[in-house]
């Protein structure tokens, strides 16, 4: 596992532990559900590089 960590690390991901409502979490399984997404991460990283990475240089999640 601190392997996988480091070399996420290396290639410029760090690691943020968020909290979020019951509610949201219910659309991200009904999203994931859907197919729209694998997982919550993949769903959550979506989300956040579409919010915060301009478009056209985003880096897409793992």
């Amino acid at each position: 596992m601190a392997a996988i960590r480091s070399r996420r690390h290396e290639a410029g991901f760090y690691e943020t532990t968020v909290f979020v409502h019951e509610l949201a979490r219910e659309a991200m399984d009904k999203a994931i559900a859907t197919g729209q997404f694998k997982s919550r991460r993949e769903a959550m990283e979506a989300v956040i590089h579409a919010a915060f990475m301009p478009e056209g240089s985003a880096i897409s999640p793992r």
